[in-house]
């Protein structure tokens, strides 16, 4: 699954073709693009001349209980994002139990270790990695309980204890 906005931002034509070599080894695994954007007509197109029409669905934008269903069904997310600053779809993905598959060069990397990391141009280790979640039940599995855990960790009060401790050690260092 991919979810968010259609456009060169967001890196989904490296999806579409980390897609094309996932149906090679297994034509039974059906893609779905949640989205919009300025690039639609052109991801529709490529879709279209890569033969994967019937592979591909495209699902338009999707919003609150649909968008959250999406998540609970897939059984991976991918962000394959050439520039995020942060991206919030890894996080309602794993709060919804879909592991995620994101992208190096977005900011989620730097706070989630239990999500699947991928440089958003080597589309042949996208494919690689998506195919792992989708053969080997237990690293989905895996993704989904520690990414959770992960999830659950992430909060204000947690982030004030770190600050906290930090300055503490800051303190104690300069009167060592």
């Amino acid at each position: 699954l991919y979810h968010g906005r259609i456009t060169i931002q967001k890196g989904v034509d490296y999806f579409v073709r980390a897609a094309r070599m996932v149906i090679d080894v297994d034509p039974n695994v059906v893609f779905v693009i949640s989205g919009w954007g300025d690039m639609q007509n052109q991801i529709v197109e490529q879709v279209g001349k890569m033969g994967l029409s019937g592979q591909v669905i495209f699902a338009g934008a999707l919003w609150e209980e649909e968008r959250d269903r999406m998540y609970q069904t897939a059984d991976l997310v991918v962000m394959p994002s050439v520039s995020e600053p942060f991206g919030l779809v890894p996080l309602e993905a794993i709060l919804h139990g879909a592991p995620s598959l994101v992208s190096k060069q977005s900011g989620v990397v730097e706070v989630m270790t239990h999500v699947l990391k991928v440089d958003f141009w080597d589309v042949e280790e996208m494919a690689n990695q998506i195919l792992a979640v989708l053969r080997y039940e237990a690293l989905g599995k895996q993704l989904r309980e520690y990414g959770r855990q992960e999830i659950n960790r992430l909060s204000w009060s947690e982030a004030a204890k770190k600050i906290y401790q930090l300055y503490r050690n800051l303190v104690n260092y300069i009167h060592s």
